[in-house]
C-alpha cells in the first residue's frame, strides 16, 4: 500500500495508519452455510439515526469458521477488515498506538495507529480475535468504543479519535476462553453468537468444494472420511471445518509427494537438480491409502497432545 494511503498528520505528529486485511483468492474458497450467523451479525450491525450499531461476540471451538465468517461478512458488507490478533501480552496503548523510529532518521519517531483506531477512522470493521486472551486492564480502553460515546482516548498520542459512522466491531474467543472476559466488556458485547459445528452435509460440501478436481470419487473419499472420523472416536457432524480441510489437504499432499517421484526422486535431488515443492494440481489425486495416512497422522497427534 502507498505511503500517502496509510500516512496522516495529526497535529504536528506524523501517523500511520494500520493496513486492512485482503484474503487473496487461493486463499478462500467458496463459503457455505452459516445462513444463521451471517443474518444476526448483519442485523446487529444495522444503524440509524436513532440506533448505533451493535458488537457482536463471537463464541466457539478453535477451528469451527469464526474468522472465515467476518472474512466473508467485510466483503459482502464492503468494508475494509482490520485484524488485531489477542494475546495475554497487549496492552491498553497497543490497542490504541505505539510508536517507532521514523525512516527519515534524527532520532524522529512515527506513531502507528493500531488496527482498531485505523477501523474506527477510516470506517471499517475491526475484529479482535482470541479476544479472551487479552487482561482486563488492557480491555478497560475498548469500555468507551463500545458504548454510546464511540470514541477512544490515546495517551500516547495525547488525542481522542471518534469513530466514523461507519465503522463496525466484532470479536470473537475460544469456548475456553469466555470465561475469562470482565463483565464491563461482555455486557457492552452483544449478541453473543455461538458457534457450533456444522452440520454433516456443510462438511460434505466443504469437502467437496475443497476437492474439486476430483470429482468422480469425492462421495467415495466423503463416506470412507465420515466412516474413519467415527471409527477413531469422532461423532458425525461434530468436527470443525478446519480439521476436514487439514485432513484431505494433508492426504493430497501426500499423493502429490509420490506423483513427483517420492522418495526415490528427493534421493537424487540436490541443489543442482532440486525437488519440485510446487503443486498446482490443489486437492486432486488423494487415494483411499492416502486419507487413511492422513488420519493416522491427525490422531497420533491429537493422542501426543493429550498425553
Amino acid at each position: 500500500m502507498a505511503e500517502k494511503e496509510t500516512r496522516l498528520t495529526i497535529r504536528d505528529k506524523s501517523v500511520f495508519q494500520s493496513e486492512s486485511y485482503v484474503p487473496g483468492s487461493h486463499q478462500i474458497n467458496k463459503f457455505i452455510g452459516r445462513e444463521h450467523e451471517l443474518r444476526l451479525i448483519t442485523a446487529a450491525w444495522i444503524s440509524g439515526n436513532y440506533s448505533q450499531p451493535m458488537s457482536p461476540l463471537l463464541i466457539g471451538e478453535p477451528g469451527v469458521g469464526k474468522n472465515r465468517l467476518i472474512y466473508e461478512l467485510a466483503q459482502k458488507t464492503g468494508r475494509q477488515l482490520y485484524i488485531l490478533q489477542g494475546h495475554e501480552d497487549i496492552t491498553s496503548e497497543d490497542l490504541a498506538c505505539t510508536v517507532r523510529f521514523s525512516d527519515s532518521g534524527n532520532s524522529a519517531m512515527d506513531y502507528i495507529l493500531s488496527p482498531l483506531v485505523t477501523a474506527m477512522n477510516k470506517g471499517g470493521i475491526c475484529f479482535i480475535d482470541e479476544i479472551g486472551k487479552i487482561r482486563p486492564r488492557a480491555l478497560a480502553l475498548l469500555v468507551s468504543v463500545l458504548d454510546e460515546r464511540r470514541y477512544i482516548d490515546s495517551t500516547l498520542l495525547g488525542e481522542r479519535i471518534h469513530a466514523h459512522p461507519g465503522f463496525r466491531f466484532i470479536a470473537a474467543t475460544n469456548t475456553a476462553d469466555v470465561n475469562l472476559l470482565p463483565e464491563f466488556i461482555t455486557s457492552r458485547m452483544r449478541p453473543r453468537i455461538t458457534i457450533g459445528f456444522p452440520p454433516k452435509e456443510e462438511i460434505d460440501d466443504i469437502i467437496r468444494d475443497q476437492c474439486s478436481g476430483i470429482k468422480k470419487e469425492v462421495d467415495m473419499l466423503i463416506d470412507l472420511f465420515w466412516l474413519l472420523w467415527t471409527e477413531n472416536g469422532g461423532s458425525v457432524g461434530a468436527i470443525a471445518p478446519r480439521d476436514a480441510i487439514y485432513l484431505f489437504g494433508w492426504a493430497s499432499r501426500l499423493c502429490a509427494f509420490e506423483s513427483t517421484g517420492g522418495m526415490k526422486a528427493l534421493k537424487e535431488s540436490g541443489s543442482g537438480n532440486p525437488f519440485d515443492l510446487s503443486n498446482s494440481n490443489h486437492f486432486t489425486g488423494i487415494r483411499p491409502e492416502h486419507l487413511r495416512q492422513s488420519f493416522k497422522k491427525m490422531f497420533s497427534e491429537r493422542n501426543q497432545s493429550i498425553a
